[in-house]
Parts: structure tokens; sequence; C-alpha cells
């Protein structure tokens, strides 16, 4: 005689139970190291792409002069700069995205920390 198990059923008790774990697991604050890693990871985004285009200026006729000659460099120079700064950001975005992984990963390492700390305390001693 074969028993049949219902495995929608038990999927749900083990989601339900699961949830319930969570739930009783204080918060974990984040640590003064990890809010500057955070405000440090926003940083990165911001410097992430290089242009090789910023806008050139001048406030008086000899500074407009100097940035007239410098426009016409930058344009017969293009050829040799452009290639550098795509090379520079695409370093930057793979640079950025492992960062981006590497944190991800230290916080779900110190959540699973802490998951195991609640589970040692509350564990009886043998």
């Amino acid at each position: 005689m074969s028993s049949e198990i219902d495995v929608a059923a038990t999927l749900a008790a083990l989601r339900a139970e699961v949830r319930a774990q969570r739930a009783a697991l204080p918060a974990a604050e984040p640590t003064p190291a990890e809010r500057e890693l955070q405000r440090l990871v926003e940083e990165l985004e911001y410097t992430r792409v290089v242009s090789a285009h910023w806008p050139l200026e001048g406030r008086n006729l000899l500074e407009q002069a100097i940035a007239l000659v410098n426009k016409v460099v930058r344009r017969y120079l293009r050829w040799y700069i452009n290639p550098i700064v795509e090379q520079q950001n695409a370093f930057n975005d793979t640079a950025t995205l492992a960062i981006r992984l590497l944190v991800a990963e230290n916080a779900a390492l110190r959540a699973e920390l802490a998951e195991l700390r609640a589970q040692l305390q509350q564990s009886p001693p043998s």
C-alpha cells in the first residue's frame, strides 16, 4: 500500500515556517562599516563613467581662445583618446559590478551569521 504525499501542502507549510522564523529574528541594524560601504558604492556609481568631452568654456577673451585651441586639439586627438576612455569605462563597469556583488555577498554572509548565532543561542547546551 503506497501513501501519497501532498507536495503543495508540504511546501506551503515549509514556507510558512520559514517566514515565521525570519519574522522572529531581530532585524539586523547595519554597522557603521556597512553604512560607509553603502555610501562608497553609491559614490562609485556617480564617478563610474569617464567622459572625454568635458565642456571647455572661457570667461574672458584669453580663456576663450585657449578653450578654442583645446577644442581643436581634442577633436584631432579623438582617435587616440576615445579608445582609452572606452577601455576605462569598461573597466569601471566591471569593477563596479564586482564590488556590488561582493557587497551583496557580504550582506548575505552577515545575515547567515546572525541567523546561526540566533540558533546557537536558542539551542540548549549539551
